[in-house]
């Protein structure tokens, strides 16, 4: 079930107290509007009674969609810098939930675990599983962007997220790590997917990046001993 709860915190623009229910778990087979509040980026926003600025509450839950095979734990962008320890927990909740160490009747076989840091980062791994993409395969897309553009955003904070996707294309932008700011956007084939799946070459980054559940590119820019 999708467990939701009253919390009260300061506005991030005037301080004033603000309440909202906050959601803890999200069952996505019980509750679709709240996957689709999430894909359509509007969930847990609020505009403050005080000074009428918007703003929103970073995401921390557990996401569940037994349709779609996916099980993720959403922990705040700004907990980043902890993806190693929170790996591991996520590892340990997702056996003790529906893995070796659940009950029988709550083992569920398919089921992948992810982590993941903020509502970029949780929204697209929404849309990889709507649109039957490769979750390891467009990490593997942004490290040749990477490699390959002369000219990358310089600031540390920008991540670089699949915004939206087409028959045959791949919108990915640069945006602040767990915010709304968008600074540039490129468009990828959406067949270059494909090919790094199945290319040999990138077997080496592919295994880095299926460690663990955390599969995301800051799992190579972030190393483990730094982030513990």
């Amino acid at each position: 079930m999708s467990r939701l709860f009253s919390q009260t915190f300061s506005c991030s623009h005037c301080g004033a107290p603000q309440e909202m229910g906050i959601v803890a778990s999200i069952n996505a087979d019980r509750r679709p509007d709240l996957r689709e509040a999430v894909l359509d980026d509007r969930y847990q926003r609020g505009e403050c009674s005080a000074c009428g600025k918007g703003y929103r509450v970073e995401p921390d839950l557990t996401y569940l969609d037994v349709g779609r095979g996916q099980w993720i734990l959403v922990r705040p962008a700004s907990h980043l810098a902890e993806w190693a320890p929170t790996e591991a927990l996520a590892a340990a909740a997702f056996d003790r939930a529906h893995g070796a160490g659940a009950p029988d009747e709550a083992q569920e076989a398919g089921l992948q675990p992810r982590l993941a840091f903020g509502w970029p980062a949780f929204r697209e791994k929404l849309l990889c599983a709507a649109h039957g993409l490769d979750d390891v395969a467009l990490e593997l897309a942004k490290l040749a962007v990477m490699r390959s553009a002369r000219d990358l955003p310089l600031d540390d904070a920008l991540e670089l997220r699949l915004s939206a996707v087409a028959a045959d294309t791949l919108t990915l932008t640069w945006t602040m790590a767990g915010g709304d700011l968008a600074v540039e956007q490129l468009t990828l084939p959406r067949a270059l997917l494909d090919g790094l799946a199945h290319d040999v070459a990138w077997a080496p980054a592919r295994a880095e990046l299926t460690a663990g559940p955390y599969v995301d590119l800051n799992r190579l820019l972030v190393p483990a001993d730094e982030a513990a």
